[in-house]
């Protein structure tokens, strides 16, 4: 059994992503008040995918075709890391918002927090413009590769499934709480991710950029979730509470990657079959538990917005083994 200790209550500070010193802060810092356009500058030398973060490129397979299949595979990657940001903000972030603003919630919400909610959404849908400026960089650039079917996103996949087992008037409320733990999940993390070692200056400079906006995403989140689980009525706690382990194994899951990684491998060595061996066989071992960074992430979240404390959402991860 494995145990992880958090903070089980919110904290009493004012929710302040909630009230106007949000927007004060949107109009001062967004990338879409700001910054400009993200070009990429072909000139200069670097992967645009960190190739440590890549296993693709351990395979046998992978590493007989040379550093031409290897520059292919790592373009490919960045294409779905734009392809699921694009997927993410506009399927799963504006929707949640919209449901926010106009859905039939048992919550009131105040004025100013209806406004940076609108301004979220304003920055997503620039962030889907930068992705599908790059994309098109990209494919001019590239175009002998080739196109990727991707596999539905985990997170769509964990929302999509648990949404299905809980009354219709729960779905608005779940689906706000899902996206809440989506924003408060990476951030320092994705930095880092795509500061490693060799990845191109352009690449480091629009993930930086994209960040800057995140980071103030993550703090209206992080406040809308605390609220939110606050002021709803007991039996959307119950509700919801009961299907959450379920929720954040699935989201935090590699499926989507694993069958992207096949897809793409198939495309190199013709061998569909093949490729599917050798990837599994490359994440062989690989499970999702508490010790995962990314998951003492998701939990630290959920703890400190007063979920945990909750009966139902711990015997939810009660079932499967793990004490939070």
């Amino acid at each position: 059994m494995s145990t992880l200790h958090q903070e089980n209550a919110p904290s009493e500070r004012t929710l302040s992503s909630l009230t106007a010193q949000y927007a004060e802060r949107w109009e001062a810092r967004s990338s879409v008040r700001t910054r400009p356009r993200k070009t990429i500058d072909f000139t200069q030398s670097g992967f645009f995918f960190p190739e440590d973060k890549q296993p693709l490129l351990l395979a046998k397979e992978v590493r007989d075709l040379g550093r031409s299949a290897k520059d292919d595979i790592l373009v490919q990657s960045f294409y779905k890391y734009l392809h699921d940001i694009v997927n993410l903000e506009i399927k799963e972030i504006v929707s949640a918002c919209s449901k926010l603003l106009h859905g039939d919630l048992p919550v009131t919400f105040t004025e100013e927090t209806r406004l940076n909610t609108y301004s979220v959404m304003i920055d997503e849908y620039y962030h889907v413009y930068i992705a599908q400026d790059m994309i098109l960089q990209l494919r001019q650039r590239y175009p002998h590769l080739s196109d990727i079917d991707y596999a539905l996103p985990d997170s769509r996949r964990a929302v999509g499934e648990v949404r299905a087992k809980l009354d219709p008037r729960y779905h608005d409320v779940f689906e706000i709480l899902a996206n809440c733990c989506f924003e408060t999940t990476l951030v320092r993390e994705l930095v880092e991710f795509f500061n490693s070692p060799g990845v191109h200056p352009s690449i480091k400079y629009y993930v930086n950029d994209h960040m800057n906006d995140e980071s103030r995403h993550y703090a209206f989140f992080f406040d809308l979730m605390t609220y939110l689980w606050r002021e709803i009525p007991e039996d959307y706690r119950e509700a919801i509470g009961t299907h959450l382990a379920e929720f954040v194994t699935l989201y935090l899951s590699v499926e989507s990657e694993k069958q992207f990684n096949v897809e793409l491998l198939a495309t190199l060595i013709g061998d569909r079959e093949q490729a599917r061996t050798s990837v599994e066989s490359l994440y062989a071992g690989f499970e999702i538990t508490p010790d995962v960074p990314i998951v003492k992430n998701v939990l630290r979240a959920l703890g400190n917005a007063g979920m945990l404390a909750h009966p139902a959402v711990r015997d939810s991860f009660a079932r499967i083994g793990w004490t939070v």
